[in-house]
């Protein structure tokens, strides 16, 4: 019997390698209900779209990366959750000062992925953003960044002339489909 950490890496690892397999993810979900609470933030992270939900209340528990990692697995498996969207972006933005850059790049993509408004998560996302664009971004973190911004309708000048200003003198180290 899988325990649920165990159960997490395989949800995660099928949805991370693009590979559906509805048996699978059909028998994941219901190993992963029946032992819930056994699930650590992360591991429940891993496994929630596989029901297609989540309980807001335990989102609180999350860190960081856990938030990025839930709202990933969703817009990656093309899951609808307008409600978990909702409860992401509200307990993700008062807390933005605590995520890395990746992590700030990935939820930005993951909401503009699944096509969800969240404009003061956005607003926010733009600001902290603005100030940490330089650390410890790569080329496609740069590019995924600028995507998600134009793709959910909210240009923010300042975070695009930072993005600019740091993407223009390593232009040579972009894939083409980066540019």
């Amino acid at each position: 019997e899988f325990k649920p950490q165990e159960l997490a890496s395989l949800a995660w690892s099928f949805t991370k390698a693009n590979c559906r397999e509805p048996e699978l993810f059909a028998a994941l979900a219901v190993g992963a209900a029946a032992r819930l609470g056994e699930f650590t933030p992360k591991a429940l992270g891993e496994t929630a779209w596989l029901k297609g939900r989540v309980y807001a209340k335990r989102l609180g528990e999350f860190a960081p990366q856990g938030l990025a990692n839930l709202a990933w697995a969703y817009a990656a498996g093309g899951q609808p959750a307008p409600a978990l969207f909702d409860a992401l972006a509200a307990e993700a933005t008062p807390r933005l000062a605590e995520f890395k850059p990746q992590e700030l790049a990935s939820l930005a993509w993951s909401f503009a992925t699944a096509g969800h408004a969240a404009p003061a998560l956005f607003d926010g996302l733009a600001s902290r953003l603005s100030v940490l664009v330089g650390e410890l971004f790569t080329a496609q973190g740069l590019s995924n960044t600028a995507w998600a911004f134009a793709a959910a309708g909210r240009p923010s000048p300042a975070l695009f002339a930072r993005l600019a200003a740091e993407a223009t003198p390593r232009l040579s180290e972009f894939k083409p489909q980066e540019l």
